[in-house]
């Protein structure tokens, strides 16, 4: 737990980082006297663009809490190419075989640890206990819904930041909105005119950016739990096909 939180750490450090270089190169690039439209909706203007600035912070965040749980997803896949198991045909498991897995799957996790080789570890301990294919079947599926259901705590900060990036835009569209209506007096001279309208593109900006924001963050979120049930899945079917199926009958 002290390490999550450490890593989480950093991860908020380098957000930070990152919206301060991104929102500098876009205040320098709209320092002209006639910005581009573009550039002024992303928040180059200050302090107009601190709404935008702020939900930058939450999307970067986001996709390095996405990148992270997908690398580790990455390192749990590592696991099948090292053949942990014996994957060829007919190939039948006896009761010393099974001790001399587990202790395989302990050897190993002292250099690289995984999921895989902790079910492994269980799978091999229920069986020696029981000598019964089936318990071990529901152990097995039962321990991979909880590695799942751990992986899925880890998100919820992602989940709570692809719903803050929106809400974080609407706010600023109704600061926009109140910022504008304190210039009704003026609308009657151009400059009041022009006063309003600048604010009300402010305000509508700051909701386009953080919903353009959000889709992205959202399909980074969909690709993650793709992978993730894949994983799992996988996992499940690589101990039914290669252990459970395996046991000495």
């Amino acid at each position: 737990m002290k390490d999550l939180m450490n890593h989480r750490a950093v991860r908020l450090l380098v957000s930070v980082v990152l919206t301060f270089l991104f929102m500098g190169i876009l205040v320098v690039c709209t320092s002209d006297k006639d910005p581009n439209r573009i550039l002024v909706m992303l928040g180059g203007t200050m302090p107009e663009g601190l709404i935008q600035g702020f939900t930058y912070f939450l999307f970067f965040f986001g996709m390095c809490e996405v990148a992270w749980i997908s690398g580790r997803i990455t390192h749990e896949n590592d696991a099948f190419s090292a053949h942990l198991l014996p994957e060829k045909e007919n190939w039948v498991l006896s009761a010393d075989d099974v001790s001399q897995l587990k202790l395989n799957m302990q050897s190993m996790e002292r250099s690289q640890k995984f999921y895989m080789t902790d079910l492994i570890k269980k799978a091999c301990t229920k069986y020696r206990l029981s000598k019964s294919s089936s318990e071990v079947l529901d152990l097995v599926d039962a321990q991979v819904r909880i590695y799942q259901e751990e992986m899925e705590s880890e998100q919820s900060f992602i989940s709570y930041v692809a719903w803050a990036i929106p809400s974080v835009g609407f706010i600023g569209t109704v600061i926009g909105i109140a910022a504008s209506l304190g210039y009704a007096g003026a609308v009657s001279t151009p400059e009041g005119i022009t006063k309003v309208t600048d604010m009300l593109s402010v305000a509508f900006d700051t909701t386009l950016v953080a919903l353009a924001l959000s889709i992205i963050l959202m399909f980074g979120i969909h690709n993650l739990r793709k992978r993730q049930d894949s994983l799992f899945a996988h996992i499940n079917a690589y101990l039914i096909e290669n252990l459970i199926n395996r046991f000495y009958k």
